[in-house]
């Protein structure tokens, strides 16, 4: 069951939607508050929440920015305030979307839908990314101690990898880890040498 947070501070709305979501077959919690749905996302994960821009005491905007720096749960706006400044506030905030109220429920679960699997895309290319990034910072450490390796042992390149390969094997070592340690020892030598 997908499971959606609503902050926004008129109950009859919150209410609303709430229960019209909950027909459709979703896992609702609500919040009054943007300190209440910040409390409730620390404690519950969410795969999407729905907040009112404008909120007494904490905004649904310095919600959405709490949620970006912490991890908290992908975000929509749900707000009577349509103005071109707004909107572009909510999306530099990285919001999935953003609907104008009023709106009602059958409007909104598509709305939603279409917005949780924005979500997953994105949290996909995150991770892809981030595989990527590993794995070029792992071949660029394997390539600097091939390099060292190649001065201090005077090895062409593809001795010098294959040396690093076979001491990564032997010692059950990754060749990235092995590479790493090779690059943080010729680091601390230089520091010693140039503090002498």
């Amino acid at each position: 069951m997908k499971s959606v947070l609503i902050a926004d501070d008129d109950r009859v709305v919150l209410n609303l939607l709430a229960e019209g979501l909950r027909d459709f077959g979703y896992e609702v919690a609500t919040a009054i508050s943007g300190e209440e749905a910040l409390r409730q996302t620390a404690s519950r994960n969410f795969d999407l929440a729905v907040l009112d821009m404008r909120m007494p005491g904490m905004s649904g905007l310095a919600l959405a920015h709490a949620f970006r720096d912490s991890g908290g749960p992908p975000f929509v706006f749900l707000s009577a305030f349509g103005d071109e400044t707004v909107v572009r506030e909510a999306a530099d905030a990285g919001a999935m979307g953003y609907l104008i109220k009023p709106v009602d429920v059958p409007q909104l679960v598509p709305f939603i839908e279409a917005s949780m699997a924005r979500a997953k895309e994105m949290a996909g290319l995150r991770s892809t990314t981030g595989h990527l990034e590993k794995a070029l910072s792992v071949e660029q450490k394997t390539r600097t101690a091939v390099g060292i390796l190649m001065v201090h042992k005077e090895l062409d390149r593809q001795e010098a990898f294959d040396l690093l390969r076979s001491r990564a094997r032997s010692q059950r070592r990754k060749i990235g880890d092995l590479a790493e340690e090779i690059i943080a020892a010729v680091e601390n030598l230089n520091r010693c040498l140039r503090e002498r």
